[in-house]
């Protein structure tokens, strides 16, 4: 049965991209904000949560400055950033090069967002990705 908030055609591996990073950010945000309930900035904790989200991008993202720009201050909200069982996510756009997937989060910031998709040897991977801004136009954006 398909889910009723992505369309058939988004590729399987941006989906499962999603989840991955849900689960870091929900994982690392509670870790993150227990040591800092006890007045502790961990660096071990960082060291470690940079080096998860490192294995989640080289697997589904090309390596360039802005995809992997979340690794240098590690960013991370609660509700988490991508949520794939409640986000509205539906292929805009494609060409002969890939795919635009138009992700808009239905819970907290309610961010818009377009992530390019490109098949490499036969996988889908994140070219980039660009969320709406408040003047309405769209700006290039970590992952």
């Amino acid at each position: 049965m398909a889910r009723r908030n992505i369309s058939e055609n988004v590729p399987g591996a941006l989906i499962a991209f999603m989840a991955k990073m849900k689960v870091w950010e929900v994982e690392f945000f509670d870790r993150r904000k227990q040591a800092l309930s006890k007045g502790v900035d961990d660096s071990e904790l960082k060291g470690e949560y940079a080096q998860s989200l490192e294995v989640i991008l080289c697997e589904y993202a090309i390596k360039d400055k802005s995809n992997y720009g979340r690794l240098i201050d590690l960013g991370c909200t609660k509700p988490a950033t991508y949520d794939p069982d409640t986000d509205e996510i539906q292929v805009v756009g494609s060409d002969e090069k890939g795919l635009t997937v138009q992700v808009q989060q239905v819970g907290g910031a309610e961010t818009a967002s377009r992530i390019y998709v490109v098949c490499q040897k036969g996988e889908w991977k994140i070219k980039k990705k660009e969320i709406l801004d408040f003047d309405e136009k769209w700006r290039r954006a970590p992952l």
